[in-house]
């Protein structure tokens, strides 16, 4: 039986749903719903990995569309690229469709009680490898639901996803068929994250010890920062945002991604003014610029996305930094470069970067304040926030820079997601963005302060430290690893054991 052209609309209808609820639309209450369209589809026919392929594509159009904006090279190339994302990341989709549909044939039963594990599980295993991308998982929708997302601190914001899906579910079988039993686990998967959240915003987690921080948003555009000529005025205009007056003298000054455009240990110009403004301002200088090294045994050097601290009592660039670990795939690097030397000659706006193995919290100030370190698209990870964060780190201190997509939904998106890995943590966070979206984020995800995309400022504010442990800090991903056992060998299991019986 093939699909439809009306079934396709569903599915699409679907996936347009489900986008509403993600930044920066925030309509966060589509998510409780806009998946039962694909679990009626996925019930009326038994090709559900067609089913999931297509849905999973218009489900990544929506999502990640805004690729096809990347200002780093030709629109045909970055409109490729986005088709191939997106074809690619649909295959996630199609596997949930097919692994469902194979379940409902055998046991429809083991099939609904299941799916949520399963889903969960794809999510998880397609954070990591080379082309890691957790972009999409479901529980980012929810990252200004300041109340329902405070569970996000339990498993993640796969445990956030679970709970959606569930609610999807419960809400699909309560449609076809209404059951008390179901009734009351929809119920319970509503509401009882919610008198957890309320639980959690009311509990003060918060440490008597606080930090002055400014965040500098240059907003220099992508092209413009890489002109020899724009340099020196760029370094020039970052020390004067960063000497702005104001009621509070910052004792942390942080600068975006990137802010000093060249590789900073090769340029006595721009350590001196740094330097300069971190001792005249007595404050921690926190910057991204380009960094290098030379690997052991080799005559080359290879270069580094770097997070650099200035300390205005010690006379030198402080020798322990931080390098991006998740370096975006065709954009900072290309995958199977090193195996297959003729696909760094092809050229579509990338870089050449890597990463040293450098994997320990930092620190800033006299105090010794320790702190998780983040470039841009670590941010996404959330494994990669917990790995600094359970050393004993205080802050989270993410810099990036998103120019490269414009005003499309890619710059909303990347913040959104900072606010899941404060409420994961439980931990305040700083953001500093080139061009937007610089942010103050509290221990619960909140957004106390903020400056919008394309606006030239900068942000102040007193934070307090936490070393509160959450659940997902001492459990780590124990949750996701246990739906990964549910969704596969266990439900495998059952279903020989049941054909057995049979």
């Amino acid at each position: 039986m093939k699909l439809r052209s009306g079934d396709i609309l569903l599915l699409l209808l679907s996936a347009a749903l489900l986008e509403l609820s993600f930044a920066p639309f925030n309509q966060y209450y589509t998510a409780f719903f806009a998946l039962i369209p694909l679990f009626c589809i996925l019930d009326k026919y038994e090709k559900g990995f067609l089913t999931g392929l297509l849905w999973g594509f218009f489900y990544a159009l929506f999502s990640i569309h805004w690729l096809a904006f990347n200002s780093g090279t030709y629109w045909w190339v970055a409109t490729l690229s986005m088709l191939l994302a997106s074809a690619f990341l649909a295959l996630n989709y199609g596997f949930i469709g097919l692994f469902y549909v194979f379940i409902r044939r055998r046991n429809p039963r083991y099939a609904v009680l299941f799916l949520p594990f399963i889903w969960v599980a794809v999510e998880f295993l397609r954070s990591f490898g080379t082309l890691g991308f957790p972009w999409l998982a479901l529980g980012h929708s929810q990252a200004y639901h300041t109340l329902y997302v405070q569970c996000a601190d339990i498993g993640g914001v796969y445990f956030v996803s679970f709970l959606l899906l569930l609610a999807n579910l419960l809400l699909y079988r309560l449609l076809r068929k209404f059951d008390k039993r179901c009734f009351a686990a929809l119920l319970a998967v509503i509401l009882i994250p919610y008198a957890y959240g309320a639980i959690m915003l009311n509990l003060n987690l918060q440490e008597d010890t606080r930090t002055r921080f400014r965040i500098v948003q240059p907003n220099v555009a992508a092209k413009e920062k890489w002109k020899p000529e724009n340099r020196i005025p760029i370094i020039e205009m970052m020390d004067s945002l960063s000497r702005s007056e104001s009621d509070i003298l910052p004792q942390v000054i942080v600068w975006p991604e990137t802010a000093v455009p060249y590789y900073l240990r090769s340029s006595h110009y721009f350590l001196h003014v740094i330097h300069r403004t971190a001792a005249d301002m007595k404050s921690t200088l926190i910057t991204g610029a380009l960094d290098y090294y030379f690997p052991d045994s080799a005559s080359h050097y290879e270069s580094t996305n770097t997070l650099f601290i200035f300390e205005p009592y010690l006379p030198s660039i402080s020798e322990t930094v931080y390098d991006k670990i998740h370096l975006v795939p065709f954009g900072e690097f290309t995958p199977g470069g090193t195996m297959f030397s003729w696909l760094n000659n092809m050229q579509y706006g990338q870089s050449d970067f890597r990463c040293r193995d450098y994997r320990k919290v930092l620190f800033m100030g006299r105090d010794s304040i320790p702190f998780t370190p983040m470039i841009c698209y670590d941010s996404v990870f959330p494994h990669t926030a917990r790995r600094f964060t359970i050393q004993g780190s205080k802050y989270i201190i993410l810099i990036t820079n998103d120019i490269w997509f414009g005003r499309s939904l890619g710059p909303h998106q990347h913040a959104a997601m900072a606010l899941l890995r404060s409420v994961e943590c439980r931990r305040p966070l700083i953001r500093s963005a080139n061009a937007g979206i610089s942010m103050f984020i509290d221990e619960k995800g909140r957004v106390l302060k903020s400056l919008p995309l394309y606006e030239r400022g900068i942000l102040d504010e007193e934070l307090p430290a936490v070393q509160y442990r959450s659940p997902y800090l001492i459990l780590g991903n124990a949750f996701s690893v246990l739906a990964c056992i549910l969704a596969f060998p266990v439900v495998l299991l059952l279903l020989w054991i049941k054909q057995r019986k049979a």
